[in-house]
């Protein structure tokens, strides 16, 4: 599954699009969600497989303390989506460059796309992990844990697209006033820090939910 999204998003893609629109900021910040989707393809399985495969009693009763356990399966599961990502990237990189060589490399001097795909790969990544791992420990199969974390995605989306039409104009202006006031990289360092807020907040409702004794008993 890896190398097919590396194939695809890191090499056929890039070759079909060219270098203008591979390194345009909405192109390679198709990279940040394919980091969410490649952790919510893993990230159900960090604790409810271990329910299924009847290997999380083996895991619970060993010498790893709690927080070693919880913030292995998350940093695992950013990992992978990251890595995902920066390889995609980086054979994009190289397949623009090859299929279009003029003597020099090509690069965006767009520093703050890059910020984008540097930053918010593992922080978005980071947020799905944390959120996945919360609905793993209780879900009791992978299956369920995938679907509920589907509808709670989906659902989050719509909330977002729809809710953004119904807030007030003053609101919205005072919103697109610092769009067009702000430098890119403030935007993308402010947006970074909230979305690092977020992940502090779900991986401390993890801890606070991941419970040996309790998850032992299930």
């Amino acid at each position: 599954r890896p190398l097919l999204l590396i194939a695809i998003l890191g090499i056929f893609l890039p070759w079909r699009v060219g270098p203008e629109r591979f390194f345009s900021p909405s192109q390679l910040s198709v990279y940040v969600f394919l980091s969410a989707v490649t952790v919510t393809a893993v990230v159900a399985d960090s604790f409810a497989g271990e329910r299924e495969r009847h290997t999380l009693e083996t895991l619970l009763a060993s010498r790893l303390s709690d927080r070693v356990i919880l913030f292995g399966k998350i940093a695992a599961s950013i990992a992978y989506g990251w890595v995902i990502s920066m390889l995609c990237v980086l054979f994009g990189t190289i397949t623009v460059n090859v299929a279009n060589w003029q003597g020099h490399v090509l690069l965006s001097r767009d520093w703050a796309s890059w910020l984008v795909v540097v930053l918010g790969s593992p922080l978005v990544a980071g947020t799905v992990a944390t959120a996945g791992v919360l609905v793993s420990l209780r879900a009791a199969t992978v299956r369920q844990a995938q679907q509920t974390l589907a509808v709670g995605f989906f659902g989050l989306f719509f909330l977002a697209f729809f809710g953004s039409h119904m807030l007030p104009s003053a609101w919205r202006i005072w919103f697109d006033g610092i769009l067009i006031a702000w430098p890119p990289i403030r935007l993308v360092l402010a947006t970074a820090a909230v979305v690092l807020m977020i992940d502090l907040v779900l991986l401390l409702a993890g801890m606070a939910r991941f419970q040996r004794e309790r998850l032992i008993l299930d």
